[in-house]
């Protein structure tokens, strides 16, 4: 499965570069927001308490050129129990998206906790993602979502499930 979400996404990247006009035409719009996730499934490990819902805080830009597409970047921020950890946690993210107000896509992450195993940072995760983007006054936008997150909680032993975040974000247009 996983193989067949990065190769969907590569597709993405690759079509989107392919006749996009000039940086000069697109926007750029920055801002943050809150997630609501949960885990699908439950998540039992020996001796550890892990949280399978939350709210998450993110940071985000997104390079929107004219045509359908839009690439964005988010930090999120994971408080204190995600994962399994007594710390927080960030998980950089990328998406590829389709769509104007009303769009869908593809996106990767990892996510980073002092707390796992091995070197902080977790197997990629990846993310299939709809929502809808509205101009709510000129040059400021709001972005409901719902995101698919594959492999999720992929880190933590004896634990293979997937979560759904619902999500918004506030952004303003820069140029």
């Amino acid at each position: 499965m996983t193989r067949l979400a990065g190769a969907i996404l590569t597709t993405f990247c690759i079509l989107s570069l392919i006749g996009q006009p000039s940086p000069a035409t697109a926007e750029v719009r920055i801002g943050g927001g809150i997630h609501y996730w949960t885990a699908l499934g439950d998540i039992e490990v020996d001796d550890v308490e892990i949280d399978e819902n939350g709210t998450s805080f993110l940071a985000s830009i997104q390079w929107v050129p004219d045509g359908l597409f839009k690439f964005e970047g988010n930090l999120e921020y994971f408080t204190d129990g995600f994962g399994g950890g007594d710390a927080g946690a960030l998980s950089p993210q990328a998406f590829v998206l389709l769509g104007g107000g009303l769009y869908g896509g593809l996106g990767i992450g990892v996510t980073y906790n002092d707390e796992l195993e091995g070197n902080n940072i977790s197997d990629p995760f990846y993310a299939a993602r709809v929502g809808l983007d509205i101009e709510v006054l000129p040059n400021i936008h709001i972005d409901i979502n719902a995101n698919y997150l594959f492999n999720a909680f992929s880190d933590i032993d004896g634990a293979d499930e997937d979560s759904i975040t619902l999500g918004a974000i506030g952004r303003i247009a820069l140029w």
